[in-house]
């Protein structure tokens, strides 16, 4: 079997006929309900049972493949229960597939015990398409990616690298894709380079939002706007204008500018990457038995085919020959995520389960990528500018539903919207919870929580979300007294209410929550220019909360504040002139912390006398809990 032959194949009927037959028993058998309604997106008008006509030749090839290999009697059929069936399967499997690896970067080692696990969102967003594409068995290509597994190891242990040696020893994959924030770049150069020690010819593609956060050529892009504009507007998006000196300390920091990262990863994402991998992972399988210089050689050859994608980014990779980094970007259309499959949740290592939960098994939903506020230390504030993005982008209720109706038929007790601020946008949510209460009275009730802001909620609501099932709120307080030049949500209550007091609010939505039935969590973040006062200030008005009830043993989390790439305080450092943080470190960090110290204003002993008083003065509300 050839890739891309140009020649007629021709299609016996009967042999069609069992393709068909064998491609509606899978449906049947392996997908859930809420998926047999889809192909590629909702709406297309077509039934995922329905063959499409590349997939029928790609089948008819495989099946005369394997005949021509054991014979006519072991592979007549193309169910595989007769005796034949099992040497057969081997046979077919051999002949259609070739093995993926993908892996979540772990953020923390052994020992952390003030971080929250979570499925890899990140990672599964990116892998969507194709995973729809691999459930269907409607890849569109000769040969097809077999996912052998998704890691997603809560912390990065010697018992993580063992699981990651056997499968790379077992499966010799052909491609390993890792994703990765900045707390955990250094641990995914890790597992890139135990990947290119064990499996040389693996070609190792690499993404995630520290990616995104570090593309010089978006920051580029970026200025270039800013500079075309004028008065207010420039003035607002300001920090985004950078200078050729400026420009180039970032380019520093990206994948490839080091000789050592040219050898451990072949391909970069930066940006959307939902449509852009399975395209990569078609140049695969057309260049198999692929090495990396020739899938990059085509990948370079092709690169119109990626001008066609939705999604805004580019694929990076080291040209050898031409002895630089290459680009090749994508269409610049945003991404609608109605029209993206739902995430598939079944081949992850870790369950994940929240104590808030009760340990139950729980999912994590994105109903919306974005944030109506711009806080200089969350990577939201930028994101949406450095990328051309709309500032909020939202799914529909209906779809966000259906992905609820999914996980209650996957088994999952309970869910946990990861949308940084849940109810920012009440019209949408109205509608929402009404579908929720319809699915309620269907099915019955679902569990659940969110994280938003203190600005964004009030008693009525509070208490229709309770009654549609919420029993956790998460709120980003980070102090009792924030700088509202800082944290933008403080501003923004100030301009609705001049007279509004941080403190006087948190309490207010705090005992409303108790009054709801909703148990309160909450994060602390120390180092944005806040006295030891304000510090005391902040643990006594969490403890004060924690000993009336309204917050929960465990539910209060500690963060140091660092500057990450792509926030509007990392823009700013690279204006000032100081030396970036370099991501590729491995990280000091504090067990008790959510994020690490390494670059943050509080370092050394200070991070621990700030713990040893906040354990002081909160007492059991700290989360102290190592992940398993």
């Amino acid at each position: 079997m050839t890739p891309r032959d140009p020649r007629p194949l021709a299609v016996p009927e009967a042999l069609a006929h069992d393709v068909r037959r064998a491609r509606a028993e899978r449906i049947d058998r392996e997908l859930y309900e809420e998926e047999k309604r889809w192909r590629w997106h909702p709406g297309d008008g077509l039934d995922p049972r329905t063959v499409s006509e590349e997939a029928l030749r790609r089948e008819v090839a495989v099946e005369q493949e394997v005949t021509a290999v054991l014979g006519p009697a072991a592979a007549a059929a193309v169910s595989a229960a007769s005796a034949d069936g099992p040497r057969r399967e081997r046979e077919r499997r051999r002949v259609k597939h070739f093995p993926v690896l993908f892996v979540s970067a772990p953020h923390i080692e052994a020992g952390a015990s003030g971080a929250f696990p979570g499925m890899p969102t990140p990672l599964l967003y990116a892998t969507c398409v194709l995973d729809r594409m691999l459930r269907i068995d409607e890849f569109p290509g000769m040969r097809v990616p077999d996912v052998v597994a998704v890691l997603n190891p809560p912390a990065y242990t010697p018992a993580f690298e063992d699981e990651l040696v056997a499968h790379l020893r077992e499966h010799r994959p052909v491609v390993v894709g890792i994703s990765n924030l900045s707390e955990g770049h250094h641990f995914a150069l890790r597992i890139a380079a135990r990947v290119k020690r064990e499996c040389p010819q693996s070609i190792v593609v690499l993404g995630g939002q520290h990616e995104d956060a570090v593309n010089p050529e978006a920051y580029r892009a970026a200025s270039h706007r800013v500079a075309a504009m004028a008065g207010r507007r420039q003035e607002t998006h300001d920090d985004f204008r950078l200078g050729a000196e400026q420009l180039g300390r970032l380019t520093a920091l990206q994948t490839f500018a080091r000789p050592e990262e040219r050898e451990l990863v072949d391909v970069v994402f930066a940006g959307d990457s939902a449509f852009a991998l399975p395209e990569v992972l078609k140049v695969v399988a057309e260049c198999l038995p692929a090495d990396a210089e020739s899938v990059k050689k085509r990948l370079l050859a092709d690169q119109d085919r990626f001008a066609e994608l939705p999604g805004v980014g580019s694929l990076f990779l080291y040209d050898r020959h031409a002895g630089r980094i290459e680009s090749i970007p994508l269409s610049g259309r945003s991404v609608d995520g109605d029209r993206l499959p739902y995430i598939d949740v079944t081949r992850l290592t870790h369950e994940n389960r929240f104590p808030v939960f009760g340990h139950r098994r729980t999912a994590q939903v994105m109903a919306c990528l974005g944030c109506k506020y711009a806080c200089s230390f969350c990577h939201e504030s930028a994101d949406a500018f450095l990328y051309e993005q709309p500032k909020i982008r939202q799914r529909s209720p209906q779809h966000v539903i259906g992905e609820i109706r999914l996980r209650m038929e996957q088994g999952f007790e309970a869910v946990f919207f990861d949308d940084s601020t849940f109810t920012q946008n009440r019209r949408w949510l109205a509608e929402f919870l009404t579908l929720l209460e319809d699915l309620a009275a269907e099915r019955g009730p679902l569990e659940w929580g969110c994280q938003t802001t203190v600005n964004d909620v009030d008693r009525d609501l509070l208490l229709r979300m309770a009654g549609a099932g919420c029993s956790y709120v998460y709120f980003g307080v980070e102090s009792a007294e924030p700088d509202a030049v800082r944290v933008q949500k403080v501003r923004q209550l100030l301009l609705v209410d001049a007279g509004a007091d941080w403190t006087g609010r948190f309490q207010e939505v705090a005992h409303r929550c108790r009054e709801a039935g909703i148990r309160v969590g909450t994060s602390l973040q120390f180092g944005l220019g806040e006295s030891r006062e304000q510090r005391l200030r902040t643990l006594d008005l969490v403890g004060g909360l924690h000993r009336e009830g309204c917050i929960p043993d465990g539910c209060v989390a500690l963060n140091v504040n660092s500057p990450y790439p792509g926030t509007r305080q990392w823009l700013q450092m690279i204006q000032s002139g100081v030396a970036l943080p370099d991501y590729r470190e491995k990280l000091v960090r504090h067990p008790a912390f959510e994020t690490a110290h390494q670059f943050s204003a509080i370092t050394g002993q200070d991070v621990e006398d700030l713990y040893l008083l906040a354990a002081e003065r909160l007492g059991r509300a700290l989360h102290q809990e190592e992940p398993a």
